[in-house]
């Protein structure tokens, strides 16, 4: 059983260009990286290290968002990616958009800095530009018409109507919830179940969900919110 949602608003009619090129391109680096034999090798190149002063103002700062260490958490940001980035790119433009996208990956980056400046594990992924963008998201679409989906491998069963407060709130105790789970007791099991599902879940050591760097994007989505200037709307 799957529980997914989409939303009804009216960006949901439309394809967004910029959106949709940053998941693409999410999708093939996962593809193209994950499960090589010098996947670490990657992580500490193109990663984001704290600890490294190179990695501060370097190549990683760019690349580090778009590396995932399992397809469990590329699909679990670009589903998100997919839901709030179309929302904001519609309101802003697709270049304030990718503008906005980038920012708060710095701004994620900094925070994570701050939190952790002697961290050695790569912090790489996709959340906290969905953090900041997700903010930005909530304040364009308060209460946006949105649909829980409760579906057996992609057939959907049941639907539930919501509103984005409801779905962004929920969004936000699983990720608090995550922090506290203690991972290191399953460490066997997600292991185990790597080695069967081709590395669904990740045994790769990186920072995690860095809650640090999670802080630092959402108040770049609220900052980014109150300066980007909307598109202004025909007719």
């Amino acid at each position: 059983m799957f529980i997914t949602f989409v939303d009804d608003n009216p960006a949901s009619k439309k394809i967004p260009l910029a959106n949709t090129t940053l998941i693409l391109i999410n999708i093939l680096v996962c593809w193209k990286t994950l499960g090589r034999a010098d996947f670490m090798d990657i992580l500490n190149l193109y990663g984001f290290i704290p600890v490294v002063p190179l990695r501060h103002y370097g190549l990683g700062i760019f690349t580090a968002p778009f590396l995932h260490s399992s397809w469990t958490q590329l699909v679990a940001n670009m589903t998100f990616l997919f839901m709030f980035g179309k929302g904001v790119e519609e309101r802003i433009g697709s270049k304030r958009f990718l503008t906005a996208y980038f920012l708060c990956c710095f701004a994620g980056e900094a925070s994570q800095m701050y939190f952790r400046p002697a961290g050695t594990l790569a912090l790489i992924g996709a959340s906290r530009a969905v953090t900041g963008l997700g903010v930005m998201y909530l304040f364009y679409y308060p209460w946006g018409r949105m649909k829980w989906i409760l579906s057996f491998f992609g057939v959907p069963l049941l639907e539930f109507p919501s509103r984005t407060a409801y779905v962004l709130g929920l969004w936000g105790l699983v990720q608090f919830s995550l922090a506290f789970f203690p991972w290191s007791k399953v460490a066997p099991i997600t292991s185990t179940l790597s080695k069967f599902g081709g590395s669904i879940f990740t045994i790769n050591p990186t920072a995690g969900i860095a809650w640090g760097a999670h802080l630092g994007a959402l108040v770049a989505g609220m900052v980014l919110f109150f300066l980007m200037p909307q598109k202004k709307s025909k007719g």
